[in-house]
């Protein structure tokens, strides 16, 4: 059955918008620009911390408790049936995209480091924003993990703290912007769909539409000698091709990192893709605002609550299960053992005794 259009916008996924959160939050601790802070600042700090701690605690809860209630009638050798019955194209697929996403997600970190100024390559840009992506994603550590890990991993480039946490600010802040103009384009491009949606006026859909993708302006605005200094004014511009193509990889991580899900889902039809994104985009805003660290809980939720309309539980049960696996452990299983490696063959080689040599210098 063919997803319909109201409930695709409940379907979310918030693994992207921790990297806005990780860049703002990096920022406040990694002491960038200490004219953030105020007299008081600390004390009201540390409440809302504790108060966004709370509410993130109670929001996993109820999430808990609502995705027990939608398993709890689940048979086991259903799960695993649905887990066998998927096909193995739609997982290959998966990983596709998955890999897709994160080459999109690197090329934001490398125009973000571009902007800022700092020469380096497309591979260390990719080397460190795969890794901090998969920590983010799937560790569900406190909201500054992101800009601490960039922090430390481009210190061996000769960049600072308050440096690293302002790459990844900016490279969070490209990603939430870009999803906004991929949710408002894809309204512009099929309002008919999302009008029967919202069940609202015609006009209503491309409007806001229009207004989603206003952003998509500050990639050829921002960092220009006539941008003013809080969109990075008087740097020197990047050329045209290359804004160009940060909001290109932008759109295209959210285009993406939402197919590796919908292609997941049994039951999805080609034809609802475009509402499905703008549902997923929604929904990772929605999610990441309750503050649950990738949003663990509150997506498998919302996606069960969607189930009814287009398959069984345990078929939406072994869809999540094989996101999760795909699109979060995955990257962070395979940055793990790229470090285990280093760190082996590291120590291997400090235990290698050096060759002789003679008194000319000559083996």
């Amino acid at each position: 059955m063919a997803l319909s259009a109201s409930a695709a916008l409940r379907s979310v996924n918030t693994s992207h918008l921790g990297a806005w959160s990780d860049a703002k939050m990096g920022v406040e601790h990694s002491g960038a620009d200490p004219s953030f802070r105020t007299p008081g600042a600390e004390g009201g700090s540390a409440r809302v911390g504790r108060a966004r701690r709370l509410v993130s605690a109670a929001v996993f809860a109820v999430a808990v408790w609502l995705v027990w209630r939608q398993v709890s009638a689940m048979s086991l050798s259903g799960f695993l049936g649905a887990l066998a019955a998927t096909p193995a194209w739609a997982v290959l697929l998966s990983v596709a995209f998955t890999a897709a996403s994160y080459a999109c997600l690197s090329g934001t970190e490398w125009l973000a480091l571009q902007a800022l100024g700092h020469d380096l390559s497309f591979r260390r840009a990719a080397a460190v924003a795969v890794p901090a992506y998969a920590v983010t994603n799937s560790a569900g550590f406190s909201p500054a993990t992101g800009a601490i890990f960039r922090a430390k991993l481009y210190g061996r480039d000769g960049l600072s703290a308050g440096q690293g946490a302002a790459v990844s600010l900016v490279a969070g802040l490209a990603v939430t912007l870009s999803g906004l103009v991929t949710a408002g384009l894809v309204m512009l491009l099929a309002p008919a769909a999302f009008g029967a949606a919202l069940r609202g006026p015609a006009w209503a859909p491309p409007l806001v539409g229009a207004a989603l993708a206003l952003p998509g302006v500050l990639w050829f605005y921002a960092f220009t000698p006539k941008a003013p200094a809080w969109l990075g004014g008087g740097r020197t511009s990047l050329r045209r091709s290359k804004r160009a193509l940060g909001l290109s990889v932008g759109l295209g991580d959210w285009l993406f990192s939402s197919a590796a899900l919908f292609i997941l889902l049994p039951g999805s039809d080609l034809a609802v893709f475009p509402t499905f994104l703008a549902a997923y985009v929604a929904g990772s805003l929605l999610s990441a605002a309750t503050g649950v660290p990738g949003g663990i809980g509150v997506f498998e939720a919302i996606v069960l609550a969607l189930s009814a309309v287009f398959a069984q539980v345990h078929e939406t049960a072994a869809a999540l299960l094989l996101y999760r696996c795909v699109y979060s452990l995955g990257p962070l299983a395979i940055w793990g053992g790229v470090v285990l490696i280093r760190t082996w063959r590291r120590r291997r080689s400090r235990r290698t005794p050096p060759a002789a040599t003679n008194r000319g210098g000559r083996r």
